[in-house]
């Protein structure tokens, strides 16, 4: 029997989970609800399923999985209201738009038989998977340098709006706070300079990141640049070698001094599956039908916004903070 997902949101990311989930032959989407009927309905109408108005319309539909793929503010409340009626769920980034609300989240998801994933679909890209690769065949990451440097943060409209996405760093950065702990180990550090040129709310970003075990890393983020190529790098240095990823497209690897530089490039893949949104959703499906904890653990979302926080508070006392452990999951 398929599964039965609903698609809140019917914007940019509703239409990729949705156009994704339906390719999967396990899946039959069943609803699609947005404020907007039109944008329901055109979306709704190319799958095959119900356009529905709202929130409670979509649950009331029988699901078995809700994708929430909303404006940030909006994430957590659908979250929680799918998981108290029993209906699993694959969240969008950020969780929440406050660390009150994530962690409220954090204790819906924990109850017996919820199901919460949230989207950080950058461990499921081909890019970073094969890094994640070398580094466990022995590539040890000692420097980091990353950098997100966006083009035009005023698209979609609400993201410049803090009350709505919760700001620059929760719109962006927590995929890369998450990627920096998965590929090289625990922050206990972080230092911050922030300023906020052309928008309300800060968008240029210098952190330094110090790790467990004495790796450091720095990472720049704006968004105001101008989309030049590529707009977001990876570079991992190590004992004499080397690792970088270059937007979502290819990574080269020098695995010691004077070696021949492997080039592996993926940009030939469609971009659901470059992004990792193929092997993300694919692994939400196969964890929800085998009745196994989801493959990103709430808590490490929550995580991903702690971080956040921490760098702000850094920007703000121009002071380094301290951080606890991550989860342990």
């Amino acid at each position: 029997m398929a599964v039965r997902v609903g698609i809140l949101g019917a914007g940019a990311m509703g239409r990729t989970h949705a156009e994704v989930l339906a390719r999967d032959p396990r899946v039959r989407i069943a609803a699609v609800a947005d404020a907007d009927a039109e944008r329901a309905g055109s979306l709704a109408a190319s799958l095959g399923a119900r356009p529905l108005p709202d929130l409670e319309a979509i649950l009331r539909d029988g699901l078995d999985l809700l994708v929430v793929a909303t404006p940030n503010r909006f994430h957590a409340e659908a979250a929680r209201e799918a998981l108290a009626r029993g209906v699993a769920v694959l969240c969008e980034k950020p969780m929440a738009t406050s660390l009150a609300d994530a962690r409220a989240l954090c204790e819906a998801a924990a109850r017996p038989g919820a199901f919460l994933v949230v989207g950080h679909n950058r461990r499921h890209a081909p890019v970073y998977r094969r890094a994640r690769r070398l580094i466990d065949e022995g590539f040890t990451p000692l420097l980091v340098n990353m950098k997100m440097h966006e083009g035009n943060y005023r698209t979609p409209a609400w993201v410049s709006d803090r009350r709505v996405s919760g700001g620059f760093l929760y719109e962006n950065l927590v995929h890369f706070f998450d990627l920096l702990e998965w590929l090289v180990g625990p922050i206990v550090r972080v230092s911050c300079l922030a300023r906020g040129p052309f928008y309300p709310d800060h968008n240029d970003f210098v952190v330094s990141l110090a790790f467990e075990g004495g790796a450091i890393a720095g990472l720049t983020a704006t968004g105001h640049a101008s989309w030049l190529y590529p707009a977001e790098k990876t570079e991992l240095a190590g004992d004499h070698a080397a690792i970088v990823v270059e937007e979502l497209d290819r990574l080269l690897h020098s695995p010691r001094e004077g070696a021949t530089i492997a080039i592996h490039d993926e940009s030939h893949l469609p971009r659901e599956e470059r992004w990792g949104y193929v092997g993300q959703d694919a692994e939400v499906i196969d964890a929800l039908l085998a009745g196994r904890k989801p493959c990103f653990s709430p808590a490490r979302a929550l995580r991903t916004l702690e971080l956040a926080e921490a760098c702000e508070a850094a920007a703000r006392e121009g002071a380094p903070v301290r951080i606890g452990a991550p989860p342990s999951d």
